[in-house]
C-alpha cells in the first residue's frame, strides 16, 4: 500500500509546485501579449466546460487541459494566435497526432478548436472540434517560470 501512494505522491508533486507558480491570478490580455512579447513564458488553460461547442448542439466537453506557449502570433487586429500538436494513443490504443489551435481577440473572446489525425497516414480523424470561449471564462493565462 505504502509503494502505490508514494508513486501518486511523487506524480503529484510537480504539480503542486507549478500550481504556487499562478498566485497572482490570471492575466489580462495586454499583459500577455506584452510578456509574450518580451519573451517571458506565459502558461494557458482551459476549461472546455465553461466554453460553448460550435455548432451549438454539438456535445459539450468537460475536457480541461493546459500548455506554456511557445510561439504565437499577434495580428494587425490584435488577435493573439498559437497552437500545440502532440501525438498520443486513442481509445483504441492506436497512435494519433493532436492539433490545437487557440485564437483570443481584442474583446476576450476566444476560441479552441482541435483537429485529430492517425498516424503514420496523417488522415483526419472525424471532424475538428471547435468551441467558444472567454478570457477568464474557459481560457485563463498565468506568468510561469
Amino acid at each position: 500500500m505504502k509503494r502505490p501512494f508514494s508513486i501518486l505522491l511523487a506524480a503529484l508533486l510537480p504539480a503542486a509546485a507549478s500550481a504556487t507558480e499562478h498566485r497572482q491570478g490570471p492575466l489580462a490580455l495586454p499583459a500577455v501579449i506584452h510578456m509574450l512579447g518580451k519573451g517571458q513564458p506565459v502558461a494557458v488553460t482551459v476549461d472546455l466546460s465553461l466554453c460553448s461547442a460550435v455548432p451549438n448542439d454539438a456535445k459539450p466537453s468537460k475536457t480541461r487541459g493546459g500548455l506554456r506557449i511557445n510561439a504565437f502570433r499577434l495580428t494587425d487586429d490584435g488577435t493573439l494566435a498559437f497552437a500545440d500538436e502532440h501525438m498520443t494513443i486513442d481509445l483504441d490504443g492506436k497512435p494519433i497526432v493532436q492539433f490545437l489551435r487557440y485564437k483570443v481577440h481584442p474583446d476576450n473572446s476566444a476560441q479552441f478548436s482541435m483537429t485529430v489525425f492517425s498516424l503514420p497516414a496523417y488522415e483526419q480523424k472525424g471532424t475538428t472540434v471547435e468551441f467558444n470561449c472567454a478570457m477568464d471564462r474557459g481560457l485563463s493565462f498565468f506568468p510561469t517560470r
